[in-house]
């Protein structure tokens, strides 16, 4: 099973903890307690067509920036989801300002969630297999495009791309 799912970390005494919700309804919740999961985390990522690279055989492809963490999941209970629901309603403007017997109700029909993270790994595909010429390349079709420009950006900030 995958459910995308927006998730806080916490950092604590050398260990890294994420933290989410699921609807009780959901059936990974079942299998989710005291078993070992992944989360990937996409960053910038966009379509990089073959014919920018000014060669007649180029093929299309995706650059990407991405991190996995692996780790092991534990369901909460009512008091501590409520917590991690009341912190994931913070970042929003109303925070949770409904009375206590409706929030009491709204976490009825949740789990929070957290994973013990045991090891993490970064993956990069940023052209950074191909010539500077044709990164350049890459990173000007990149910022020509109506894709995101993080992608071009982090080019440049890892040293991939030299903006023009």
């Amino acid at each position: 099973f995958y459910t995308p799912l927006p998730f806080l970390f916490d950092w604590q005494e050398g260990q890294l903890t994420a933290h989410c919700h699921l609807a009780r309804s959901n059936p990974q919740l079942k299998q989710l307690n005291e078993q070992q999961v992944q989360i990937v985390i996409m960053g910038p990522h966009a379509f990089v067509a073959g014919d920018c690279y000014g060669e007649e055989q180029a093929v299309s492809t995706w650059n990407y920036s991405l991190v996995e963490l692996k780790g092991k999941a534990f369901t909460l209970n009512n008091e501590q989801t409520l917590a991690l629901a009341r912190r994931q309603e913070s970042f929003s403007a109303p925070a949770m300002q409904q009375s206590t017997d409706y929030q009491q109700k709204l976490v009825n029909g949740i789990s929070g969630v957290r994973i013990d993270i045991s090891s993490w790994l970064g993956k990069m595909k940023l052209s950074q297999n191909k010539s500077a010429a044709q990164r350049q390349k890459v990173g000007d079709y990149l910022q020509s495009t109506e894709q995101p420009q993080s992608v071009w950006q982090l080019m440049q900030q890892l040293g991939l791309y030299q903006n023009s």
